[in-house]
This record gives structure tokens, C-alpha cells and sequence, in this order.
């Protein structure tokens, strides 16, 4: 069956790239063949190289909505949600892996997996091992992998287990243990490595270090630990990849990048962002997402790295909410 008929494949390809993300569910409704060749990997490689992917933020977000009792009284609620942030924005899947139960508080092991094609979730091969949280976790979309390490199990016993899934597969697999506990580290996938910055032992319950380890796929094993990665002892959760302009975090009232082994100022955060709830970077830009004090509403800000000019995004009612996490993917 021709993909579109009265036209050479290769040209009723270039139209099937062309279709935005958000028709992606309608056109592989269509026919067996549309459904077959949106969902292979190499539909979205070609959509990438030519050009028609665009990043998009997902973030997960809580958020207080007034709701009626059975007696007529408005009573606030918790709304738990996954929000896209349109970029203008490599795979069509999102990967949300543990948490914690919100009704009971008990620590999750479950992986849910979100298919931008069907636009539905599904259910992923639970993480093995004890149940742990607060643990560092990064993907590589090429090979549609998510790696997991550290945090602390049900007891608030800091791990240095680490894991793979397998997406495509839905198989978890061990990776060998870390030299060190690391509760609170952050997961960092960079230059073909996984890394795993900062974090605490159980002893030392809070008061962050400064090292990292950095997984060797081609070895089979972790590098050694580099004692001095991070320039003070803080919480790791800003770090993030920067692609060939090395890695970028929000310290102290600014952003910095690791540059030839060193920490540099990058710029200044805006005055309506002291505590960084979330940040990441794609072809050339940087996002931040925080607020000024502890319980006030999240805002978003855009750097262009190269004219270092800010930008806020404004966000309608119905997408603002504190954000938990969040990714940046192309789709």
C-alpha cells in the first residue's frame, strides 16, 4: 500500500515529517502504514535532521483547586498534573519514573510511560530493589535508556546502587555500585556518560559534598570519583547538561557554567528567582523556573546565551502551579 497514493514514498515521507506533534495520534489513526512509519524511530531522526522537531518542557506540578464537598463547601485539594510548555518548540515518549503515593505518602516504585502518538499512558516494569527516593536520574534519548542512582530507601539510608531501564524493552538491569552513598544527587547524562553529582552519605544526613562519579559505558564501570566537581558544598539539583558548552547550574544568586574544568559566571538570575525549582538548556537558550521566597508562585525565565538577554514567560491560570521536575524533549 502506497503511503499516499500518486506519490513516490520518499515524497509522501517528506509530508508525513512535516505534521505537527500535537496530530501525531490523527495521522497514525489513518492507516496501518501511517501508524507503522510515525512510530518508528527513524521518522523522528528524519523529522530531527530536517529540521520539524521542536523542543517542548513537560513539567510535573502541584497544584491547590477549590472543590465541593458533598455539604456544598469549598474545600482545597491537591491537583497533580503533567503540563507541556511549548519552547517553539527525540523520541515521542515521556518516562516518569517513582515518587511518592499522594494519598498515603509511601515512596513508589512505578514507571509510567506517556506515547505522544496515542496520547496515553501506560505502565512500566516497577524499579527494582528497595524502593528508594530523592535519587539522581538521567535518560539518553538515542538509545532510549533511563539510568537511576543513589538516594535513600523507606529507612532515610542513603543508596550507591544504581540502575537501566530499558524502554523499549521494559527491562531494569543493575549497573555496578558507586564508590559512595549519594541521598539527594542529581543524575546527569553528558558527553556519553552518566553522571552523578554531589549528594550525602547517611551519616551525614543533609550536608552535601562536593564530588561526582561518572559511569563508563565502553568499560563497564565508574570512573573515579572527582572530589572538587562542585565549587561549594550545595544541593546538586540545578546541574545540567550543556551539551559542548559543558554543564550549567544556578549558585548563589547566578547562573554558572563548567568551563575547562572551572566554574564560571554565566549571568545573574532575575530578581524574581532565588530559589530554582527547575532549569534546562537547549540550542542556545536556558530555562529557569523558580520564585523569589518559599511559597510564592513559580515563574519562568529564557536566557539566550549569546546576547545573555532574559526573557519571562508568562503562563495562562490554568498552567501555573509549583513545579516537582520537569524535561526538556523534541517532538
Amino acid at each position: 500500500m502506497d503511503f499516499i497514493p500518486g506519490l513516490p514514498d520518499d515524497v509522501a515521507r517528506q509530508c508525513l515529517i512535516r505534521v505537527s506533534y500535537e496530530n501525531f495520534s490523527t495521522i497514525a489513526a489513518v492507516c496501518r502504514v501511517w501508524k507503522s512509519e510515525v512510530e518508528d524511530p527513524d521518522f523522528f531522526r528524519q523529522r530531527k535532521t530536517a529540521g520539524y522537531t521542536r523542543p517542548v518542557f513537560a513539567m510535573a506540578q502541584a497544584r491547590v483547586v477549590p472543590n465541593r464537598s458533598s455539604g456544598g463547601m469549598k474545600c482545597p485539594t491537591l491537583a497533580y498534573r503533567v503540563t507541556l510548555l511549548d519552547l517553539e518548540t527525540v523520541e515521542s515518549e515521556l518516562v516518569v519514573v517513582g515518587g511518592w503515593d499522594p494519598d498515603t505518602w509511601e515512596i513508589s516504585s512505578s514507571v509510567f510511560i506517556y506515547n505522544f502518538l496515542s496520547a496515553t499512558w501506560r505502565r512500566g516494569a516497577d524499579m527494582p530493589g528497595a524502593r528508594r527516593s530523592f535519587f539522581g536520574c538521567a535518560a539518553s534519548g538515542l538509545e532510549r535508556v533511563v539510568y537511576v542512582a543513589g538516594g535513600h530507601d523507606g529507612e532515610k539510608n542513603a543508596l550507591k546502587s544504581a540502575l537501566v531501564y530499558d524502554v523499549a524493552k521494559d527491562e531494569w538491569a543493575p549497573l555496578p555500585d558507586m564508590a559512595r552513598e549519594r541521598d539527594e544527587c542529581k543524575g546527569v547524562f553528558h558527553r556519553g556518560k552518566f553522571h552523578v553529582i554531589g549528594g550525602y552519605c547517611t551519616e551525614m544526613q543533609g550536608r552535601f559534598e562536593r564530588s561526582a562519579e561518572a559511569f563508563d559505558f565502553a568499560n563497564w564501570e565508574w570512573d573515579k570519583a572527582e572530589e572538587d566537581f562542585l565549587e561549594s558544598s550545595t544541593c546538586p539539583r540545578t546541574c545540567v547538561d550543556g551539551g559542548d558548552m559543558g554543564m550549567y547550574m544556578c549558585h548563589a544568586g547566578e547562573v554558572v557554567a563548567l568551563q575547562d574544568s572551572r566554574w564560571q559566571t554565566v549571568d545573574k538570575l532575575p530578581a524574581e528567582i532565588r530559589h530554582t525549582a527547575y532549569m534546562t538548556t537547549w540550542e542556545g537558550k536556558l530555562l529557569v523556573i523558580g520564585c523569589r521566597s518559599f511559597g510564592e508562585a513559580h515563574v519562568a525565565y529564557m536566557l539566550d546565551l549569546k546576547s545573555h538577554r532574559w526573557r519571562k514567560l508568562v503562563a495562562a491560570e490554568e498552567f501555573c502551579g509549583h513545579v516537582q521536575s520537569g524535561c526538556c524533549l523534541e517532538i
